[in-house]
C-alpha cells in the first residue's frame, strides 16, 4: 500500500485479493492500523510529488487526486447559513400548515439523524 497508494495492486503484490484485505482490516486492528500508515505515506508521497510537479509544471490530476484525498486540506470550502424559521414559514405556506409544526418535525428528523 505505501509504494502503491492501491488495495488490489498492494493486495496482489502480497499474494492475496483485495476482498482478503479488507477482512483482515476489520478484524485485525493492528493490520488495519498498518494499512492506515502506509495509505498515509502513499499520500505524503502523492503530495510531494504534487509540490515538486507544481513548482515546474502545474498539474490539475495531482490537484484533483489530493482534493479527494486531503479534502480537509485542499477541498473548496463553502459557507451555506439558512434562516431556518424563514424556510419554515415559507414551506408552512406552501402546504398550509402551522410553522410550528414545520418546525417541531425538522427538529425530530435532525434529532433522528444525529443518532444514526
Amino acid at each position: 500500500m505505501r509504494a502503491t497508494g492501491n488495495v488490489r495492486l498492494s493486495a496482489s503484490a502480497a499474494g492475496i485479493d483485495r476482498t482478503s484485505a479488507y477482512r483482515r482490516a476489520n478484524r485485525q486492528p493492528a493490520f488495519a492500523a498498518a494499512w492506515e500508515d502506509a495509505w498515509q505515506d502513499s499520500i505524503d508521497d502523492l503530495e510531494g510529488e504534487a509540490r515538486r510537479r507544481a513548482l515546474e509544471k502545474s498539474d490539475a490530476l495531482l490537484m484533483f487526486q489530493l482534493r479527494a484525498y486531503r479534502p480537509e486540506r485542499y477541498r473548496e470550502s463553502f459557507n451555506v447559513r439558512v434562516d431556518v424559521r424563514r424556510e419554515a414559514e415559507r414551506i408552512a405556506a406552501r402546504f398550509g400548515v402551522p410553522v410550528e409544526e414545520v418546525l417541531d418535525r425538522l427538529e425530530r428528523q435532525a434529532e433522528e439523524a444525529l443518532k444514526k
